[in-house]
């Protein structure tokens, strides 16, 4: 069979968990083939990121025991099995089935086994004469051929007996491995490799492969069916119960050969000690105290002493010391000695005006660093308190009083008041009493003191012919302060972090291991890092599929995996998931003497989203040679985008202000340019401009330039035209004149400015061409606008003469229509 058969079929099958695509099969083969025959092919699927065991895949088991046959790498993807030419297989002396198990397994421990089946076909053969008494032998199939005849004393008959006899492995798996203990640290990731055991069948060293191991039930460890490869499979931790007590895990391991017969089996026991690393920093108890202090105490009191333990088991790293004791503004008060005790180093008498500025209350920390690993600390804080003392009595200010009263005055009436102050601070109010002198007339005392205030006033008249005299003793007694103590209580919830942390897991890793090197770290102002407690809410943990690892007493943890994705079965249906996690202060496993549950418990929360990826939809496979690896590479892509992010917002804003600046800019300038656009273009013209003032002679040689002018003046003059014996009036000033009998009037000026043109033909008669020419002005100055006058009173004006209204001059043999204006009821020419 050839295996370029398999290439089309198992290109268009992309499975992502380990199988042999192609097996269980059955395979004919011809007698007698030659070494090297291929008999069978089959395909290899690996996970990705995975690449195959050395020496994989192998023929592990046979049925009978055979040697003939073998399993090779037809390319990276491609295995084929075939003829190994050790020994001739004969259709008629050796076995005609043989059934073998064929075993793969990859880089990553993961495990197939198949079973193929191959059939021996008779092939038609010369007869050898040699045959019939030929013995044929192996080291597995010794075969015997007898001539048997059997005779009637006339007849004989004869035949060819052969007898196989089959080797029958009847040895029990021997272990090759000397050393049965072995020695690892704590800590270790599941699947780290711990020992390699080994055992063989003495009598039949090919085959190894037949061996089977297990491992007996024990929390720590794992073996590898197929190849013996004791792992890791859980959290070894000497720090806590068991291995604390007792750090060596001993475990039996079996390897159990099964040839054609019963199974034989042997064990081994293996002895694994676990040792401490330092993996603990020192945890000070309690994390956080309150001591009050009296402001009269001396210098080298005890104020309290640091308690701190490190959790580890070898004592080389329980060793711990403190780098010192820090406080803002208070050093110089307090100092830690060798002895982990906090004593006082200077004064905190209430009354120093130094002391006042920290508000006499010190907040104190003390931090323990692990002398082999300075990154691991603990800390304990104190709050130290100062309590007030009164020490100093009130003093009256002035030390006497003396009054003098009337004894017109009657009850009620204030005759005074005493004052008295105390140096003690915070300042207390002073209570005043009268003791004695102010009895009078069978009365006690006829004086009230007010005990707050102070002040004096009379309960009766006084009686100056009783008495004259009064002599009052008042005392004045400070109060003393109310000394309140504040008990401390689990107030503060754990703060832990990243929160919010997005985390991609492949939906084929393995369960136990990290995801993604997620670690989630706590911290709790007022409860030790042994106290946390880490779950996660089931209604998002589906299928409980994530596990936190330690999930208590400790304030860092990991998350894992706890159970693989099942999605092709349908038990998983979900692909992202967002997981409440919950950390509770309550766990009191510290060991703290006379620790109880302190009221209520404080949780804090963290939120972690989680995408399975299934790298089937972005997974790109390039095949290369066989001496070169499988290459894979997977692209992700992940949208960052977030509404919380600040800048997005601000570019959207910061472009759309752009943008309509950019408008309004442009909108400026379109209505500054109509503004000053000439529109006049855009009007429609009347008829009469259109049509032509004097015809186009045929061959134009003269120009004669005309120049129209328009002066509102006073004519102050008559004449008397001598060609067409008219009378005009004039202004004998500017020159300006018109008909007297007409309303409208044109007349040829030829010193006048030019300010139109008209073209004469030559040798044409200057009369005949002046009046053509005033009737064409003539025409024209009736059909002017008033858009005209108006642009032509301007441009008068703008060249210097009063009422001068120029008109349009054009060049050329086809002279342009010129406007003129008219006002009022006549026109100047």
């Amino acid at each position: 069979m050839e295996c370029e058969k398999f290439n089309f079929l198992w290109s268009l099958v992309i499975l992502y968990t380990w199988l042999i695509q192609g097996l269980p099969g059955t395979a004919s083969l011809a007698e007698n083939s030659a070494a090297g025959s291929e008999v069978y092919c089959f395909q290899l699927v690996l996970s990705p990121g995975a690449s195959l065991a050395p020496g994989y895949p192998t023929i592990i088991n046979s049925d009978p025991l055979t040697t003939d046959f073998i399993v090779s790498m037809h390319n990276t993807t491609q295995a084929k099995v075939s003829v190994t030419g050790n020994a001739e297989l004969d259709f008629e002396t050796a076995p005609n089935r043989f059934v073998f198990q064929i075993l793969a397994v990859d880089s990553e421990q993961d495990s197939a086994l198949q079973t193929l089946t191959v059939i021996l076909t008779d092939v038609d053969e010369a007869p050898n004469e040699n045959g019939a008494n030929a013995t044929h032998s192996s080291c597995l199939f010794p075969s015997y051929s007898l001539n048997v005849s059997v005779s009637d004393g006339n007849n004989a008959v004869s035949k060819t007996l052969i007898v196989n006899i089959v080797n029958i492995n009847d040895d029990k798996p021997q272990f090759i491995n000397k050393i049965t203990s072995f020695t690892i640290p704590e800590e270790l990731s599941p699947g780290v490799i711990v020992a390699n055991i080994t055992a063989v069948v003495p009598n039949a060293p090919p085959y190894d492969g037949f061996i089977f191991y297990t491992i007996s039930t024990n929390n720590y460890l794992a073996i590898h069916r197929y190849t013996g490869l004791v792992t890791v499979a859980n959290r070894m931790d000497c720090d806590s119960s068991p291995l604390r007590q007792n750090p060596t895990v001993t475990v039996t391991v079996t390897a159990t050969f099964r040839p054609s017969g019963p199974p034989l089996a042997n064990t081994i026991i293996l002895d694994i000690t676990v040792t401490d690393i330092n993996d603990n920093p020192p945890i000070c108890l309690p994390a956080a105290q309150r001591v009050a202090v009296l402001e009269t105490e001396i210098v080298g009191s005890l104020i309290t002493t640091v308690t701190c333990t490190d959790n580890d088991v070898d004592d080389n790293f329980r060793q711990f010391q403190f780098t010192g004791l820090s406080c803002l503004d208070c050093t110089l008060h307090f100092a830690l000695n060798s002895s982990n005790r906090i004593v006082l180093k200077g004064s905190l008498d209430f009354e120093d005006p130094s002391n006042l500025l920290v508000g006499n209350e010190y907040r104190l920390l003390a931090v323990a660093e692990d002398k082999n690993d300075t990154s691991l600390k603990g800390s304990a804080y104190v709050y130290v308190t100062v309590t007030p003392v009164n020490e100093f009595p009130p003093v009256f200010s002035p030390s006497s009083y003396f009054y003098s009263i009337s004894e017109l005055l009657g009850r009620g009436a204030v005759i005074g008041a005493v004052n008295a102050t105390d140096r003690d601070l915070p300042a207390t109010p002073v209570h005043y009493s009268i003791i004695s002198g102010g009895g009078s007339g069978g009365l006690s005392n006829i004086f009230f003191l007010d005990p707050k205030l102070g002040s004096i006033a009379l309960l009766t008249r006084p009686d100056y012919e009783t008495t004259q005299y009064y002599r009052l003793l008042i005392r004045a007694v400070d109060g003393d302060p109310v000394t309140i103590n504040i008990t401390e209580a689990n107030d503060e919830p754990p703060v832990c972090g990243p929160n919010r942390t997005n985390l991609i897991v492949p939906v084929d890793q393995r369960g136990g291991s990290n995801v993604q090197g997620f670690i989630l770290s706590c911290t709790d102002k007022d409860s030790p890092p042994t106290s946390f407690i880490y779950s996660i809410s089931g209604a998002s943990n589906l299928n409980n599929h994530f596990v936190f690892s330690p999930s208590s007493g400790t304030n860092v943890t990991r998350l894992l995996l706890k159970e693989r994705f099942d999605f092709e079965s349908g038990l998983d249906r979900v692909w992202r998931y967002s997981l409440t996690v919950l950390i509770s202060d309550g766990n009191l496993r510290a060991g703290e003497a006379g620790s109880r549950a302190r009221a209520p418990t404080q949780t804090g929360t963290v939120i972690i989203n989680i995408q399975v990826l299934d790298p089937s939809l972005t997974t790109v496979i390039t095949t290369t040679t066989v001496s070169k690896p499988r290459v894979t590479y997977i692209t992700l892509t992940e949208n960052t985008f977030s509404l919380d992010d600040w800048y997005v917002w601000f570019v959207i804003a910061l472009g759309a202000m752009l943008l309509l600046a950019v408008l309004a800019y442009l909108l400026y300038h379109c209505c500054r340019w109509l503004s000053t656009a000439d529109c006049s273009c855009c009007q429609p013209r009347p008829v009469e401009e259109r049509e032509e003032l004097i015809p186009e002679p045929a061959t134009p040689k003269e120009e004669i330039i005309l120049e129209v002018t328009k002066i509102n003046t006073v004519f102050d003059g008559e004449a008397v035209d001598p060609v067409t014996n008219r009378v005009y009036e004039y202004n004998s000033k500017s020159g300006a004149r018109r008909w007297k009998d007409t309303s409208i009037v044109s007349e040829y000026l030829p010193t006048q400015r030019r300010s139109s043109t008209l073209v004469v033909p030559e040798n044409t008669d200057t009369s005949q061409q002046n009046s053509s020419s005033m009737q064409s002005l003539t025409g024209r100055v009736r059909t002017g606008t008033g858009l005209s006058q108006t642009r032509s009173e301007g441009e008068g004006r703008a060249s210097g003469r009063s009422s001068q209204s120029p008109a349009v001059s054009v060049r050329g043999r086809k002279p342009e229509t010129v406007p003129m204006t008219t006002i009022g009821t006549t026109s100047e020419v």
